[in-house]
């Protein structure tokens, strides 16, 4: 049985979808498996690093500030030398691009780890220089074969975008797993927090929890609100999260005069909770992996809208809708979508989604068998 794991880039930027995961999975782990984490970012609040030492979890910084290419060659170097020296039985990499699989797992080969778990978490890549960025990544995906003893996958789509030439039969695939019960739909914290939000009892309150960056196309969003401006809906756009394009998404909404249509909310530690007040989910991504926001909307039986981008199987419930991003009549579409409602009861949702087995407990085991070899 495997005891000792490290968890390889991971860090609580915008207390994205792969923190979540992971601490999911540390706070809910038996007590038997010890799980430390291996943070190539900066961790932004150090209370999390603190909240995760009392589950017994370490933090190591292994990345460096400075150019990409030097940063890598420090993540190499520092990686080796907390693998040699803490003795981890299994090193489990998380990344979007193959390059940052291949450079840790050569560290955690090199270090002559025995089981080296590469788990692929999107469908492309994000960020500036995303065209030099997809040459990296398809250089380097068909060299991660000789480096992992177990691959890892989200969705479909993310399998397809790491995994090209390792056969299916090789490939796990992992459901991104939330605590359903902290999702629950409450009617009385709804109306808590839409006081707390100064939104009004027969306001459409449509919402979005996502890093501010390229993949989540937030632009896509001030151009459905623009348009339900227009057409005199009484509507707010709750925006939770932050990320570097916070500022021009922010000037974008000035720009069109929709300020006080926009709850720029920041990083919230009671996303949970805020679900509850939306009437819709919207997810216009140019691409995800399997997205745990979308779990984590749909448990709160809140109607979901997808961008065709994302894996079908990201929906979870009747209701979940997948429209166009691109073409002359796709914001049309999003809206007449948003302003058709849903009249399903949003108390069944989390039984329905736990019968789909994307419980925590369904993932935490699923991270055991990985870590203990029982999926092969």
């Amino acid at each position: 049985m495997v005891s000792r794991v490290l968890e390889v880039n991971v860090d609580d930027i915008g207390y994205g979808g792969v923190f979540s995961l992971v601490k999911n999975v540390i706070e809910n782990k038996p007590e038997s498996l010890e799980i430390d984490i291996a943070a190539i970012e900066k961790f932004e609040n150090p209370n999390n690093i603190s909240l995760l030492k009392t589950f017994g979890t370490n933090v190591y910084y292994v990345g460096k500030t400075s150019n990409k290419a030097l940063k890598q060659v420090y993540t190499f170097v520092n990686l080796r030398k907390i693998i040699k020296e803490y003795s981890f039985d299994c090193v489990h990499i998380h990344a979007d691009t193959a390059n940052k699989l291949l450079i840790s797992g050569l560290a955690a080969k090199t270090s002559g780890v025995k089981k080296i778990i590469l788990h692929s978490h999107a469908s492309g890549v994000d960020g500036k220089n995303r065209a030099f960025k997809k040459i990296i990544h398809y250089i380097c995906r068909p060299l991660l074969k000789y480096i992992g003893t177990t691959f890892v996958a989200c969705s479909d789509l993310a399998e397809a975008w790491m995994f090209p030439n390792i056969s299916k039969s090789q490939i796990v695939e992992i459901k991104n797993g939330i605590d359903l019960k902290k999702f629950e739909f409450n009617s009385i914290v709804r109306d808590y927090e839409r006081k707390q939000l100064k939104v009004q009892p027969k306001e459409l309150l449509i919402g979005h929890v996502g890093r501010f960056a390229y993949q989540k196309n937030h632009e896509f969003l001030i151009e459905i609100m623009k348009k339900m401006k227009e057409k005199k809906i009484d509507a707010k756009l709750l925006l939770v999260g932050e990320g570097p394009k916070f500022a021009d998404i922010r000037q974008l909404s000035k720009n069109q005069k929709l300020e006080d249509r926009i709850i720029f909310y920041g990083i919230s530690n009671n996303v949970c909770q805020l679900y509850q007040a939306m009437d819709i989910f919207v997810l216009p991504s140019h691409f995800e992996g399997l997205p745990i926001v979308g779990v984590e909307a749909q448990a709160s039986g809140v109607k979901t809208i997808f961008s065709n981008e994302i894996t079908k199987e990201a929906a979870l419930l009747p209701s979940t809708k997948f429209l166009p991003i691109s073409g002359v009549n796709a914001i049309d579409q999003w809206v007449d979508e948003i302003l058709r409602g849903c009249e399903s009861d949003r108390t069944k949702a989390v039984e329905y989604i736990k019968n789909q087995k994307f419980d925590i407990s369904d993932t935490i085991q699923s991270f055991i068998n990985l870590y203990t070899g029982t999926n092969r």
